[in-house]
């Protein structure tokens, strides 16, 4: 018996090759797709990212170039003319905050001017610079040079004491111990010291060794932030700076950089009376208040509201007149009813023109921002001019 082969008709016949094929097709075009949208996004991303390096490549040349002006300005111009005529006329008027909450030794904050106000860049935003004389300032560094218990060390005590028990912040005095205090005090001392010994308190009997999750530096400061690992500077309550609130900060008050440091010998801070407001004269002298170095110093500070009015009599009228020499601010003591009875000290904490300033600068193109922060020094000639200026420490970011 025979079978007949029945071949159906071709109509009715499909390849599976063509099905494969068609799969292939679908699935090529849906990696097309997936791609394209990917190349667009990376297109896009790299785009950006070209547009971003230009405008930080804009901005940190803009930045660099008021830096270089800065220093020119601190180099070339008499220092009371650059900071009463170009620069407290900027902040002042561009300040969001009223006069009365900036001042030259204690600047506001940047605050972002219109764009094209310089028209090299005419791209390029600004903010108002903060620079700032800080002789005045407590040099936390000098802590660890002094041996505990000696006359050097109760003055230094005394004066960390004296200014923090009245830095006042935006709601009012800072509320802090003096118990507080003195363990602060010894705490910034054993971190820096340079060995394992602890520091024996004034005022209670001993300071046992820090106990932190950080290891002790035993070295001096390198940047005021590092304070922030010492334990009790945190807890104080106080402010590194004024990003977070207003005057009472240790940014204000306190400094790493040998600013005492002078050639005619006086190992402490001195505060430029050209430059400072009346307030802050008086705030400063209230620094040394009780030290136990010299009743004569002691006389002086008695009066530091008679000083502080009769330094700024001078520097307020409307010729502007300004001290150029220790033996000019002298003299206007001398010449005043209220303090012509004072003994010769002005030189102990006075000076007419500033040696450290701190400069921040920044500028901003496209939502870039570009930012210099700097510490810098100058050696001044007998007339006061500029002979040399040492840059300390800069940031550029």
């Amino acid at each position: 018996m025979s079978h007949l082969l029945v071949t159906p008709p071709s109509h009715l016949y499909k390849s599976p090759q063509r099905g494969i094929a068609l799969l292939i097709t679908l699935v090529i075009l849906a990696l097309l797709a997936v791609f394209m949208t990917e190349f667009s996004f990376e297109t896009k991303l790299e785009t950006r990212g070209i547009q971003n390096y230009q405008a930080s490549f804009k901005a940190r040349n803009a930045v660099k170039s008021m830096f270089k002006a800065v220093l020119e300005g601190l180099k070339g111009q008499n220092e009371v003319k650059f900071f009463r005529v170009y620069l407290q006329g900027l902040q002042y008027n561009f300040s969001e905050f009223s006069g009365n909450d900036c001042t030259l030794l204690n600047p506001c904050k940047p605050v972002k001017l219109i764009a094209g106000v310089i028209a090299d860049f005419p791209d390029v935003i600004f903010y108002t610079p903060y620079i700032r004389p800080i002789d005045h300032l407590f040099n936390l560094n000098r802590i660890r040079k002094n041996n505990p218990g000696t006359p050097e060390d109760l003055d230094l005590h005394n004066q960390f004491v004296n200014i923090l028990k009245n830095m006042k912040s935006v709601s009012g005095q800072v509320s802090l111990g003096i118990s507080s205090i003195d363990r602060i005090y010894a705490a910034l001392f054993d971190w820096t010291d340079g060995d394992q010994e602890p520091y024996e308190m004034i005022g209670i009997e001993h300071y046992q060794d820090l106990q932190t999750e950080y290891e002790i530096k035993n070295q001096k400061l390198d940047k005021l932030s590092e304070i922030l690992l010492i334990d009790g500077i945190a807890e104080s309550g106080i402010p590194l700076d004024n990003s977070q609130s207003g005057p009472g900060n240790w940014k204000n008050y306190f400094t790493v950089f040998p600013v005492e440091n002078r050639a005619d010998g006086f190992e402490q801070p001195r505060i430029n009376v050209n430059l400072a407001t009346e307030n802050e004269i008086v705030d400063f002298l209230m620094q040394f208040e009780n030290q136990a170095d010299s009743s004569t110093s002691q006389t002086f500070i008695a009066k530091a509201i008679e000083i502080g009015s009769t330094l700024k009599l001078i520097t307020s009228g409307e010729k502007g007149k300004t001290y150029h020499s220790s033996s000019e601010i002298q003299k206007s003591l001398d010449s005043s009813p209220a303090t012509s009875d004072l003994p010769v000290v002005a030189k102990q904490f006075f000076i007419p023109y500033s040696n450290w300033y701190e400069i921040n600068l920044k500028t901003e193109i496209d939502n870039v921002q570009a930012e210099v922060n700097a510490f810098v020094s100058v050696v001044r000639n007998p007339d006061h001019t500029v002979e040399k200026l040492i840059i300390h420490e800069f940031l550029l970011r």
